[in-house]
């Protein structure tokens, strides 16, 4: 591009230039700023800013001062809001509950089931035989009324989806509150009145100074005011990962003047000349320093797009997986099961009118009706529940999980934790307190500082002279902060405070010793420096950092006497002497030292860690610093739980390695037994051994593979996937390492890499900025919540609010008990499920009916879905969960003991349901009631199996005059043309009328049995009223056995811990109470009442059955069991992972399945 110089690009931004107010600059001006960064091809922000009067322009212009911030008076604060705008974001507004109906309504089985339904309606309506009946045959439906519950079944459907927008309602709002929750902890420092304020990011104005860290969230664009060293990831705005160099204006007008004086700028790059430009939303890699807000809320970078993040699919989780695999079997085993039901009932159907040859429209009808009961047995079996049961237990699980200092950020990782194998640990603030104090100083001898007494004097440990060199390389080298609160490193905050107490003002020591420039610490270059402008023009380089790494760059030594000598071989063993006596006491060690320079040293020059090379060689040795961490009362328990669970903890910590070594012992990651080459590794050497991180399929660190998914469609090509170089020496190393000392991000992410890509399930921590890729590689990122930066926090699936290991050995408690619920629904669904389908097809087949109606089916639906998942899903969890070892990534969730529980039970509850229903008419006791279908004798024949009357001239048709409407009841018909009249004695029931009367429609030879009755009458028959409740109350009676899916005998242990148990399924047998009592027609129940309390108690004890088969069970060996319990999971590919989605509805766009659920 030509230079035509910034005035003639950029005239059209001349009419901006009017006042705002008091204010000098338009807003659409500071946002073309921002926009002309966005779309640069070399230097066009910076052109407008220099052509306008560069930072006095912006300065002056906007009413700030770049040292003292705004007046912070609250006039200017209100003006600035109504020119500018707020920083306030648009909250998240939860889905309606109208909203989530519908929703539900997409299940294609439901709208099935609901055109179905609709149509049963029309047919009914349709061949009403009167305007009479037609009033009331859209409700109770009219011939073959057994398939014709069209009314029932829409409401049934409505009920169920009410029942699951009830849930997802509740749900949503619950985390709404977790992410204000989460927002709620991004906070800024701002300059108001010359004072740093810690103020939430929504309420900073244009105009106000914010303060920059390394680990922070922008939270608007702003523009450089100082920068050192300072690298910003603009990923979440751009898509470009690369970090981006921010520079001051002076630097980038030298820099752009530069390149435009050699010619090279039609040649140059985007990011040739770095920008003072700074895009909300972006995270601060490295360095540190000060920005001016210019453009804030709607009008901002992140404003502007529609969310701060390129989400990339989501990851699939261990549990997901074999949920996946389970939700898959069960939907086969419903369809094929429904496809054979409806084969079966058509087949029976064909052969009988083929045999009688006989068609009537009305056969329509029970044609539809064979096809509803295959609907809704495809409806039941659909295992809606399971990520109904997931999503219950998450949402339970994150609530509680808060309690118990983890803030929840991605809900997956809550049951992840549960499967985890591997936890790789930090050690500060997370298995120590965090709390530093300066315990130690090796100048010449050990020198111990008083941790008690609140007011001490340099002068006491040092003379004047020492201190003054102190003062400098250990506390103006820092950038942490005591006030308005502590902000920065810890170890920084510790030698702050001990300045405190040595009642000196470290502001008034900042402007005594004013710095030039600042090398700021980051893990690659484990120390820090600072170039300080002495009196009479003097500069002194000081530095702190890893002791034995600075001590390594240090030529002479200062003692504290005031003698400078050269650092000899034995002076050196001292030092390294006095070092390893501190580590050995768990203290991290840090060096001072300084160096003065000339105006003319390299400042410049650094190597491929950002070392810079004045800081590698002859610096002068000041003393060793040792600073204390205690180590948490309760890690040393936490870790032996975590043992007992088969969960190897390891610490991955920047220490050195007799620090590292020391914490380890004391807290019981390394045992005694664990002595060997590899127990505690150096970063650096894990990395030589193993040859780092490559391309999988370039097999080079750097390759020009897109790491996103988004990058990588648009680009047509492979995303890269991350492996170990050397897997074999991987291999080899891994499972002896117990403390990683002296580590890097990448030495913790190429760890982590590693074991995942040898199956386990990895749980890490993190703090700082570069713990990001490990953050989000592993099953499960936890990011401090106090120590940690907001880059570590974003990154995170958990952060820990107390930053405590012992919280996440109560996260592993919380995961293994989500696994465990899902389980124990597992094991009440699939139960229920092949039961119903049996009863189903059993009925279809032997009688031509359904022992169960389609409408008790959606009532057994709702039981199993809703309510189960809530009553099963919701159990808290005890200690015993560490008493197993984790899970297998790729193992079955239907274990063989499962399979036999399942199986076992199933099997009981079909054989007392079949004999309730072929032969519980010889036993089963009925009473007389003031029913008016049964208000003659004739009519109690249809009542009593026992009574006193009988049919046996089968000479008659149906069409004859005894068996019209009005006389229906004389007559008994087997068929069409063979009926007989109903003879009966005097007082039938004498003696008599004790036992129930079948309710089959049809004996299994084809004939009619209690069909014709109930044809004429709609009298449903109390024997089915029987079998509907038996069969609930053994499913409730299940609910107890499913609440423990090992061989646990007591089946009650916890039971009044679990309150949601303890409500729901007490409410479901009251609303069975309800359902059969006034259920009547429509739920296809005997219309009086249902059944007498003697009944009543009759089926409670029937139901008990399930129990004591289920306790029975427990004593069968597994190994008599089939092999179901080795069927695996294969697991997705590295770059199948995140693809997958536990849906019963139809994933939404992005998700997609890759691979077989089961591999046999």
């Amino acid at each position: 591009m030509a230079n035509k110089g910034p005035a003639a690009q950029y005239d059209k931004l001349d009419d901006l230039l009017e006042a705002q107010g008091k204010f000098k600059i338009d807003k659409r001006i500071l946002i073309s700023l921002v926009e002309s960064y966005q779309r640069r091809y070399f230097s066009e922000e910076i052109d407008i800013i220099d052509s306008y009067g560069g930072e006095g322009w912006l300065k002056d212009g906007l009413m700030t001062s770049f040292s003292h911030g705004l007046p912070g008076d609250q006039e200017d604060l209100q003006e600035r809001d109504h020119v500018y705008g707020n920083n306030k974001k648009p909250l998240h507004v939860p889905k309606s509950y109208s909203k989530l109906v519908w929703n539900g309504l997409q299940d294609i089985t439901l709208k099935i089931l609901i055109i179905a339904a609709l149509a049963s309606i029309a047919i009914d309506v349709g061949i009403a035989t009167d305007n009479e009946k037609r009033k009331f045959a859209w409700i109770e439906g009219m011939y073959y009324c057994q398939h014709q519950i069209g009314f029932a079944i829409l409401t049934a459907v409505m009920v169920l989806v009410n029942a699951n927008a009830s849930n997802g309602y509740l749900r949503e709002r619950q985390f709404s509150k977790l992410k204000i929750m989460a927002d709620e902890r991004k906070r800024v420092t701002v300059i108001r009145g010359g004072q740093k304020f810690d103020i939430h990011q929504t309420e900073v104005l244009v105009g106000d100074v914010v303060m920059i860290f390394e680990g922070m969230e922008i939270p608007a664009d702003g523009f450089v005011i100082e920068a050192s060293e300072l690298t910003l990831d603009e990923s979440a705005m751009t898509g470009v990962t690369d970090p981006v160099t921010k520079k001051t204006l002076a630097t980038c007008i030298d820099k752009r003047d530069h390149i435009r004086q050699e010619g090279n700028e039609n040649v140059s790059c985007s990011n040739a000349v770095p920008s003072p430009i700074m895009m909300s939303g972006s995270k601060v890699l490295t360095g540190e320093g000060k920005m001016l807000i210019i453009v804030v809320g709607d009008s901002s970078c992140a404003g502007n797009e529609q969310a701060l993040f390129n989400l990339d699919e989501q990851e699939a989780t261990p549990l997901q997986l074999k949920l996946a695999a389970i939700a898959e079997d069960i939907g086969k085993f419903g369809s094929y099961s429904a496809l054979l039901i409806v084969f079966v009932m058509l087949l029976r159907f064909a052969i009988e009118r083929g045999i009688q040859q006989d068609w009537d429209n009305t056969y329509i009808q029970q044609i539809l009706g064979y096809f509803i009961i295959g609907i809704t047995v495809v409806v039941v079996t659909n295992p809606k529940g399971l990520p109904l049961a997931l999503t219950a237990n998450l949402a339970y699980t994150t609530k509680q999980m808060l309690a118990d200092q983890n803030l929840v950020i991605k809900t997956v990782a809550c049951e992840s934790m549960g499967s985890a194998s591997m936890i790789c640990t930090d050690k500060t603030g997370t298995l120590t307190q965090n709390k530093m104090s300066l315990v130690s100083v090796w100048n010449d001898e050990m020198i111990s500082i008083d941790e008690y007494t609140p007011a001490l004097k340099l002068n006491q440990y040092w003379n004047d002279e020492f201190s003054e060199y102190f003062i400098q390389a250990a506390i103006i080298n820092c950038s942490a902060m005591l006030k308005p609160e502590p902000k920065g490193s810890r170890t920084e905050i510790a030698l702050l405070e001990f300045l405190t107490r040595c009642s000196l003002d470290i502001n008034e020591l900042r402007l005594k010793y004013p710095s030039s420039l600042k090398f700021p610490f980051s893990p690659a270059r484990k120390r820090m420096s600072m170039v300080l402008e002495l009196e009479g023009g003097h500069r002194r380089l000081v530095c702190k950092g890893a002791s034995e790494l600075v001590l390594q760059t240090c030529s002479q030594y200062h003692s504290k006497t005031g003698l400078v000598i050269p650092l000899n071989a034995n002076q050196k063993y001292r030092v390294e002497n006095a070092i390893e006596k501190m580590a050995n006491k768990g203290l991290r060690t840090i060096c001072i030292a300084y160096k003065d320079i000339s105006a003319k040293e390299d400042l410049t020059t650094k190597d491929s860690q950002g070392i810079f090379y004045v800081e590698t060689y002859d610096l002068t040795l000041l003393g060793i610093l040792g600073i204390e961490d205690d180590l948490k009362q309760e890690v040393p328990q936490a870790i032996r739980q975590c043992r007992k669970a088969g969960i190897k903890v390891r610490m991955i910590t920047g220490e050195n390695k007799l620090t590292a070594q020391a914490i380890a012992k004391e807290c019981g990651i390394i045992q005694p037994g664990d002595q060997n080459d590899y127990t505690v590794i150096e970063g650096a050497t894990f990395i030589e051994k193993i040859g780092g991180v490559v391309c999988k399929v370039c097999r080079t660190s750097i390759c020009p593979c897109p790491r996103d998914k988004t990058t990588a469609r648009q680009e047509n090509r492979e995303i890269r996937v991350d492996t170990i170089f050397d897997g074999p020496a991987f291999d080899k190393i891994y499972p002896q390492i117990c403390v990683m000392a002296r580590s890097r991000p990448e030495d913790k992410y190429a760890l982590v890499t590693g074991l995942i890509e040898r199956g386990h399930v990895v749980a890490v921590t993190g703090d700082g900025t570069k713990d990001a890729l490990a953050l989000k590689k592993a099953d499960v990122g936890y990011a401090q919540g106090i120590a940690g930066t907001d880059v570590a926090r974003e990154s995170a699936a958990i952060i820990l609010l107390d930053d405590n290991f012992n919280s996440i050995v109560k996260a592993v408690m919380w995961g293994r008990n989500v696994y465990d619920n899902i389980r124990k629904f597992i094991r009440f669904q699939l139960t229920a499920n092949i039961v119903a389908v049996v009863l189903t097809l059993v009925g279809a087949a032997l009688i031509r009916q359904e022992i169960l109606r389609p409408i008790q089916m959606l009532w057994l639906n709702l039981i199993m879905d809703t309510l189960g998942s809530l009553a099963l899903a919701t159990e808290p969890p005890n200690e015993k969960v560490f008493d197993r070892k984790p899970y297998d990534r790729t193992e079955y969730i239907i274990s063989k003991n499962m399979f036999k529980l399942i199986l076992g039970t199933a099997l009981v509850m079909i054989t007392v349901i079949l004999i309730i229903v072929f032969a519980g008419d010889s036993f089963l006791p009925e009473v007389n009631d003031d029913n008016s279908a049964f208000n003659t004798d004739q009519k109690l024949f249809w009542k009593f199996n026992d009574i006193k009357c009988t049919a046996t001239n089968f000479n008659l048709k149906s069409t004859s005059p005894q068996c019209q409407d009005d006389n229906f009841a004389n007559c008994f018909c087997r068929n069409l043309n063979e009926c007989a009249l109903i003879e009966c004695e005097d007082n039938p029931c004498e003696g008599t009328c004790t036992k129930i009367r079948s309710g089959r429609l049809y004996e299994i030879n084809g004939q009619y049995d209690f069909f014709w009755f109930f044809n004429k009458s709609q009298e449903p028959s109390r024997h089915f009223t029987y079998v509907f409740n038996i069969f609930i109350m053994l499913q409730i009676f299940n609910f107890l056995n499913a609440r423990r899916f090992n061989n646990e005998l007591n089946i009650f242990e916890g039971i009044f811990n679990h309150t949601a148990f303890l409500i729901i399924v007490p409410g479901i047998f009251v609303l069975q109470i309800i359902i059969v009592t006034f259920g009547s027609k429509a739920i296809g129940l005997y219309s009086y009442y249902g059944l007498t309390v003697q009944q009543w108690g009759i089926c409670i004890c029937y139901g008990a059955i399930s129990l004591v088969a289920g306790f029975i069970l427990k004593f069968i060996k597994e190994d008599m069991c089939c092999e179901s319990g080795q069927i695996q999971i294969r697991p997705p590919a590295p770059e199948e992972r995140g693809i997958l989605q536990v849906k019963s509805s139809p994933p939404q766009q992005g998700f997609r399945r890759r691979y077989s659920s089961i591999n046999l």
